[in-house]
């Protein structure tokens, strides 16, 4: 179970090194320190740097973290020492005890290591090439899970997003083990992949440059120009980060080349272990340049020929589309002073192409899956219930009108709210938060969805107050202005079953949720999620089997093997009320 950090950031740097696990010194303590003190006249990037120049002594270094520390980001230093998985060497252990003022711990005598044990007891080895898929020897019915990590920046995985690929034999030995779908191994790939004994420890992880497979190389590494975040940060300085750090930007071992369409200006970085910029990179610009990025994986477009995409500084010149004044940003979209990091863009698509569909509601850069997830599901059994919340004023703004219980009478009454279509961008163009599957033009992005999103967003008062989680059943009422309500999933299978098949015959919306964060285990290798919101699509019947057919609010990411990555997919009755813990529904 993972610890417990309260500052999002400092858990999602903390999340990395538990992959990794490899030791911490006194530069990741130093990170930390970024990351606490950002709340003072740095932000994180500029800190580091700042806690990182030459000639900076220890007690300034603590010093310049504590001004901008809270008691909560203390609290988070004291749960690394004394709750952290991951080791800390002395010095840095010292470093972090004294910015909090604790006196520091002896350092207990380190054990003898005992003698490294073969790979086939207690690891894992891959042996041969991929030609026919991952071989090797391991832990005898250890079952092998793998991930392509070279594919996985195009999508939703983190790197230990696995899938079972195989399983090894009574003498530890493993072949023919296969990633499928949008992970199918191609030559050059990079795989990352451990085994998993009956008592549910693993291996270590084991990379894999796949070879065998083709007669060359010819997949480049991905890149997600969605997740790459660049800001202003002065002093002729631009700050380049992960905008979702627990998800990679590219592969390890990757060179991205930065080239400023202004100045000519070229830079290049190489993506960390963990699919990540290092800390404290920055580039040469200011608000408004454009940046076109091209990558490599060392084989090919060693040149840097052909680009990827661009990213744009948010800032430069004022936006002279705004007809009306926007919802804030979510807290984590600013920065340590409270300015937005991102910058609106006027949407100007079509409200709708072919009515509303569930296929269309794609989640964004905001923890708020109840409400695609009742969107989708609104579309799915009631698309007419869509056209009327929306409407297209035809001057560039539109009406959105919810509906308010009145808990004393019962009644719903109507509440109208105008937006226009500018939404909050991610650097390369497309929309930060609720987007359309279509396209992410600006031009051609369906609306209806990040627009009702947006106005949803305003009337509850901002980004930030509808983005920390919620139920799917208050979106049904406050879209449709009908009672809805849910139940628990436990032991209640064949009373979830009628309650199903009852609600989608009636052509009304449900849905579903998993069990929380603490429960993540049970999720490994489901291609389920914790902590997350469904749409309920439908019900199946084969045989004796009953399925429920579910929709990831995301667009993608689903169990293996169910055909498309359009996060579509069927999980038999029994299955369903095991990963999930609450049903939501139109009464």
């Amino acid at each position: 179970m993972p610890i417990n950090i309260g500052d999002r950031k400092l858990s999602t740097l903390y999340s990395n090194w538990e992959r990794t696990a490899q030791p911490l010194g006194k530069d990741q303590a130093l990170e930390i320190l970024a990351q606490v003190g950002d709340g003072s006249r740095w932000n994180a990037a500029s800190l580091l740097t700042e806690l990182k120049k030459p000639g900076v002594s220890p007690e300034k270094q603590i010093a310049m973290a504590q001004a901008g520390m809270t008691a909560g980001e203390k609290k988070d230093i004291a749960t690394i020492l004394d709750q952290g998985k991951v080791p800390l060497d002395a010095t840095a252990r010292s470093f972090l005890e004294k910015v909090i003022g604790r006196a520091s711990t002896p350092t207990p005598p380190t054990p003898p290591t005992p003698p490294t044990p073969p790979p086939a007891a207690t690891g894992l080895s891959v042996t041969g090439n991929q030609a026919q898929g991952l071989s090797g020897v391991t832990r005898a019915g250890a079952t092998i899970e793998a991930i392509n990590i070279t594919t996985a920046p195009g999508g939703r995985l983190h790197m230990d997003d696995t899938m079972v690929v195989g399983k090894a034999d009574a003498s530890g030995q493993f072949s023919l083990a296969k990633l499928t779908g949008e992970q199918q191994m191609r030559e050059g790939d990079l795989v990352r992949m451990r085994a998993r004994y009956a008592d549910g420890t693993t291996s270590d992880w084991v990379t894999v440059k796949a070879s065998g497979i083709e007669a060359k190389d010819s997949r480049n590494a991905v890149v997600a120009l969605f997740r790459i975040g660049i800001s202003d940060v002065g002093g002729g300085k631009v700050s380049v980060d992960n905008i979702n750090a627990s998800r990679q930007v590219s592969e390890p071992g990757a060179k991205l080349q930065f080239t400023n369409n202004r100045t000519g200006e070229k830079a290049l970085v190489t993506i960390t272990e963990t699919g990540g910029f290092p800390a404290g990179f920055t580039l040469n610009g200011k608000a408004g340049d454009s940046f076109s990025i091209a990558a490599s994986d060392g084989v090919n477009n060693t040149t840097f020929a052909q680009a990827t995409g661009n990213v744009t500084v948010p800032g430069g010149a004022a936006s002279t589309t705004d007809l009306i004044p926007d919802p804030a940003l979510h807290k984590d979209e600013l920065d340590a002073a409270g300015k937005p990091k991102f910058s609106t863009v006027n949407f100007t698509g079509p409200l709708f192409i072919d009515a509303a569909r569930p296929e269309d509601v794609q989640q964004g850069q905001l923890g708020n899956c109840y409400f695609p997830a009742a969107m989708a599901a609104i579309a799915k059994h009631n698309p007419d219930a869509i056209a009327n919340l929306i409407k297209d004023n035809g001057d560039g703004t539109y009406t959105v009108t919810f509906k308010q219980k009145d808990w004393a009478t019962g009644k719903f009454k109507e509440v109208p709210v105008k937006v226009d279509g500018d939404l909050y961008a991610r650097s390369y163009g497309g929309a930060l938060y609720g987007h359309s599957s279509n396209s992410s033009d600006p031009k051609k992005m369906e609306l209806w969805f990040p627009l009702v999103e947006k106005a949803y967003a305003q009337w509850k008062g901002s980004y930030n107050t509808i983005g920390n989680g919620g139920h799917v059943s208050d979106v049904f009422q406050d879209c449709m202005g009908v009672d809805a309500s849910s139940m628990s999933l436990a032991s209640n299978g064949e009373r979830a079953w009628e309650q199903i098949v009852k609600t989608v015959d009636a052509k009304k919306p449900l849905g579903a949720g998993t069990f929380g964060e603490d429960q993540e285990a049970k999720y490994t290798n489901t291609g389920v999620y914790a902590n997350h919101a469904y749409t309920i699509m439908g019900y199946e019947k084969s045989g004796t089997d009953r399925f429920v057919v579910l929709r990831n609010p995301w667009g993608e990411s689903e169990p293996a093997g169910n055909g498309a990555n359009d996060g579509i997919f069927k999980l038999k009755l029994e299955d369903f009320t095991k990963l999930y813990q609450s049903m939501y529904f139109q009464t």
